[in-house]
Order: structure tokens, then sequence, then C-alpha cells
């Protein structure tokens, strides 16, 4: 639908914006954390015998990248072995205030498999899995769209994330794993983050092609989340679609909006997809990406969770020197939205 005349929905969308402005917290997709996007995550043993080193590695890694640590690049396998390492990972070490612990898998091939997707959920930077009878470890990144995937550190394996089928390693022989057990590097692990989960945004969408809206908004401190908008902009940043739910839960499905945006009905051109979240608190968080309707393939990018360009909590941002131009640039384009 067309809405140069702001309706009283957008109206409020507006104020919600206004806030977040005031908030320095509305965020790209590109400053965002997107861990299934590999920055520069992984790499392969140094060595026979480390495949449990380096995979603890690259699991610390992809933490560091999404606790905002602008050395995550630093961690290395033999970054991590002078804590971790006694001709062997050991079962429980602490690296740049990540604490991993070591814990075993069920023997049942069902029980073990919903504890992997439980784990996977709960760790974004992966875990580490086990294969006694190789023996063998690989980093286990994500569940996605029923795919197990993983970074395998040996050398005749791809590189990169790949299936876990294509690994040398399986669930079914899997036994015992590594995962971050505590993080204290700053404020993204505190309990009032606000956080978007399995959202799936455009990034090329064919013409007269739909997508499906997917994902939750959570607030895993238990308060209340007061509403949740979505909203597609066009090139000239005028709303043409939106869609807009109180909550009054501490979880709320972006599938309850999925009838209202309809992405076949865009012509070709290019847009912004906007999610916005508040909390009965009063903290909100702004997710934006720039997409494409074209006559291309059509492609979409999984997002884990939303926190802010740092991995901290929203409301706790420290913007730099470009603070105040950026607040006037998102002022003048708030100005034009409804013009």
């Amino acid at each position: 639908m067309n809405t140069a005349a702001p309706t009283t929905a957008h109206k409020k969308l507006v104020g919600i914006l206004l806030t977040i402005v005031f908030a320095l917290t509305c965020l790209p997709a590109a400053l965002a954390v997107d861990l299934n996007v590999d920055a520069g995550f992984y790499f392969k043993q140094s060595r026979g015998g480390t495949c449990t080193l380096a995979s603890a590695a690259m699991m610390l890694r992809r933490r560091a990248y999404f606790d905002g640590r602008t050395d995550w690049v630093d961690v290395t396998e033999n970054s991590v072995r002078s804590t971790a390492w006694s001709n062997g990972l050991a079962h429980s070490f602490t690296y740049r205030e990540m604490q991993v612990a070591y814990a075993t898998l069920p023997s049942n091939h069902q029980e073990k498999t919903q504890l992997l997707i439980q784990l996977l959920a709960q760790h974004p930077e992966g875990i580490v899995l086990y294969d006694r009878t190789q023996p063998h470890a690989v980093l286990l990144t994500d569940y996605t769209n029923g795919v197990f995937y993983c970074s395998d550190p040996a050398g005749n394996i791809s590189s990169g994330r790949i299936p876990l089928t294509s690994s040398s390693v399986s669930i079914t022989r899997a036994s015992c794993y590594w995962y971050v057990s505590a993080d204290h590097n700053g404020a993204a692990l505190q309990a009032d983050d606000l956080r978007l989960e399995g959202m799936r945004y455009p990034v090329n969408v064919h013409t007269g092609s739909g997508m499906a809206l997917t994902g939750t908004a959570n607030s895993t401190s238990g308060s209340t989340l007061e509403g949740v908008q979505v909203a597609i902009l066009d090139e000239n940043d005028k709303i043409v679609q939106s869609a807009q739910a109180q909550v009054g839960g501490t979880s709320f499905s972006l599938k309850t909006l999925d009838d209202q945006i309809r992405f076949g009905e865009l012509p070709t051109g290019c847009y912004t997809y906007m999610v916005i979240v508040t909390e009965s608190s009063g903290e909100t968080l702004c997710f934006a990406s720039d997409f494409t309707v074209s006559d291309a393939a059509t492609s979409t990018a999984t997002y884990w969770s939303v926190q802010d360009p740092d991995g901290t909590k929203l409301t706790d941002q420290t913007i730099t020197a470009t603070a105040e131009e950026t607040i006037q640039s998102t002022l003048g384009w708030l100005s034009g939205l409804f013009g």
C-alpha cells in the first residue's frame, strides 16, 4: 500500500524511530552481528592432533567477534594454546574473560540431536563437537533449515562453514563437546537484552515472489515486550508497507505479521526492510537492511541475533566522534519520511 499520508500506525512508528535516533541504536544490517557470514572465523589446524584446540579457537574467535572485541582476529590456535592445551584440550579453561567447559552427550541419537539443536540456539558462537572413535573434533556452528553446519579443521576437508555431513564427524558418533559456559566481555550477555533470533531478511527478492517473515523477538530478562513493528521503505525512504502488533508478553513471532507484509507485490527497485521492537523497560531494538527487488535469482540470509555493531547492549552503545553527524543525518532522513 502507498502511504504518502501518514496513518496512526505510521505516526507511532515515527515516534519509535525518533526514540531510537536519540538513543543512537538504529542499526544497518551490515554493522550487526551475523555469525553465518564468514568474516574470517575459520582456519585449519596447524598440525596433527590439535583439532580440538583449533576448533575451540574458532569458537572463541566467533564469540569474541559477537562480543564486539576488536582483537577477535588475534584469537588463534597458538594464542589459545597456553591456557587451554596440555597434551590435549583441557576440560575447562578461561581465555580473555571467556570460560570454556566440557560435557558429554546422551547416547540416544534423538536425544543427542535435540540437545545439540538446543545448545546451538543458546550458543551462536558454536560448540566444539568431538568424535572419540576417530578421534576428531569440529566446530559445530549452527542448525539452519534442518541442517547442522560446521567448520572442520582437518586439512583434507573443505574450508569454511560446511554441512556437517560433508565433514569427518557425525552426530551419531559424537560423544562430547566443549562450549562457552560464561563470558564477561561487557554488557552483551546481561539478562535484559532484547534479541531478534532466527530472523530471515531479504537480500534480493525475485519480482512477484514472496518471502515469509520468520524469527522471534525475545526479552531475555523477562520484561514485557510492548510492541513490534515491521516496515518496508522505498529508495526515497517512504513507507510502502507496514505492520505492527501489541505484544504484552516476553516473546513474539514475526510470523504473526506475515500476511500484512507482501514482498511479492513490490515493484522492481531498492528497498529497506526494518523491524523495531520495544520493551516495557524503555529499551528499544531496531534492525534495518537494504534489499532489491529484481528479476535476478531470489536469495535470503539467515540472521541469528541482533545486538548492535559491537555486540553490546543497545542502550549502552558508545558512539565515536561521528555521533553528531549520525544524529543530523538520521534526523534529516526522518524529517522526509512522510514528506
